[in-house]
């Protein structure tokens, strides 16, 4: 039978189990692997095949990266104060190009030269796969991120949210606008470039004592973002290993290390993308426990890159089918996993829950308050709903 609101699924127990009994799953730590465990031995519990987790190597921070590209800009800054006429400013502007083109990758989740300086540190993803009831012919892929993020303070408030919000882009201006005035000084011997750089100088200082501060907070419970994507899909595993489906394999992928730059849905993708084949679907579930079901039409923190037509019309059209789930659309406010496979020209769409403004609810986003006692059940069976209907369309198409 087809899940529906009024159905709520058995997830409430998985959130619980990681929200609370593990608690901050902060990426690269013992937290996040044991979380990757409990999905592991849930699989198993099921009678999954090829139950695995797989290890992989990941940035430990996402806000060490930035942190680096707004320290080599303000070293530049200061290089074009010290003696050296042309040659100096020449320096200058280049670290503060090597600083505006490594923010501007990084929130691209695309290889840079920070992230072949900074250390790696380990984690891992689950992965299972459930076979059909008959010869596989298709496959979908059901993801969700085991980590949790930091709770740095611009998180904290709407006031903060703006002020971060506003901060990221400055900053961003700042080093290219730094960088081209520099270069402009070595070019014409133009000495007035360095008072450019001495005024971008204070927000660059501001954006880097965010990222510094980050890292020292501690990391949110995480009920919402994402212990409720990851009940979600263990609740549909549960479902379809009842129910296989006649022709279509699914795979369950819990990724480590989305919240710093989604490097396990990287890695997963290394490992598996090649034998999924370009046709399969990927369904990722991303903070589906606070608000109103919504697709993502568009991902990228920055730069925002479509979602597949194909993973569009799937959504839309189980959506169609369901109407009582009324199911929005909007472009993404930051990345998710499904960003990694959308730009290998994957089909990937990402489900998530907004609070509807006036509701009175709070997603909690990157927050200590970020507790089962927030999720609503009726928000993890409209998830869960369209989801089975997307499997139902990709298995009888």
């Amino acid at each position: 039978m087809m899940p529906t609101i009024g159905h709520l699924p058995p997830a409430t127990g998985h959130i619980h189990h990681l929200a609370a009994a593990i608690g901050g799953r902060g990426s690269c730590t013992p937290a996040e692997q044991q979380a990757a465990e409990y999905a592991a031995r849930q699989l198993r519990a099921l009678g999954l095949a090829d139950v695995r987790v797989e290890p992989f190597r990941s940035a430990p921070s996402t806000y060490t990266p930035y942190a680096l590209a707004f320290l080599t800009a303000l070293l530049g800054t200061l290089l074009s104060w010290l003696p050296g006429g042309r040659w100096t400013l020449s320096a200058a502007a280049l670290l503060g190009l090597l600083g505006a083109w490594g923010m501007l990758a990084e929130t691209d989740l695309a290889l840079n030269w920070m992230r072949l300086l900074l250390p790696r540190a380990g984690s891992q993803n689950t992965v299972g796969i459930l076979r059909p009831a008959a010869t596989a012919q298709r496959r979908a892929v059901l993801c969700a991120h085991l980590d949790t993020h930091r709770t740095p303070i611009f998180y904290s408030s709407l006031a903060w949210n703006r002020l971060f919000a506003a901060a990221v882009p400055g900053a961003f201006a700042g080093m290219a606008l730094s960088a081209a005035a520099f270069a402009a000084g070595a070019l014409l011997a133009w000495e007035g470039a360095r008072w450019i750089g001495l005024a971008v100088a204070p927000i660059l200082l501001f954006a880097l004592g965010l990222c510094l501060s980050a890292g020292f907070t501690p990391f949110s419970p995480g009920a919402n973002d994402n212990a409720s994507g990851v009940a979600v899909v263990l609740d549909l595993a549960a479902r379809l290993a009842a129910q296989p489906l006649e022709r279509t394999e699914v795979w369950f992928a819990f990724t480590g290390c989305e919240e710093v730059g989604a490097y396990g849905m990287a890695a997963f993708l290394d490992a598996h993308a090649a034998q999924l084949g370009s046709d399969a679907a990927y369904l990722i579930l991303d903070q589906v426990g606070v608000g109103r079901l919504t697709c993502l039409t568009a991902d990228g923190l920055v730069r925002k890159h479509t979602t597949h037509p194909r993973a569009l019309a799937l959504a839309r059209a189980a959506a169609a089918a369901l109407p009582n789930l009324n199911v929005r659309e909007r472009v993404g406010l930051a990345y998710t996993d499904a960003l990694v496979a959308t730009k290998r020209g994957l089909a990937a769409l990402t489900l998530c829950a907004l609070p509807d403004p006036g509701s009175g609810q709070s997603a909690a986003w990157h927050q200590m308050c970020d507790t089962p006692d927030r999720i609503d059940p009726t928000s993890l069976a409209a998830a869960g709903a369209l989801c089975w209907q997307i499997l139902l369309q990709i298995d009888r198409s």
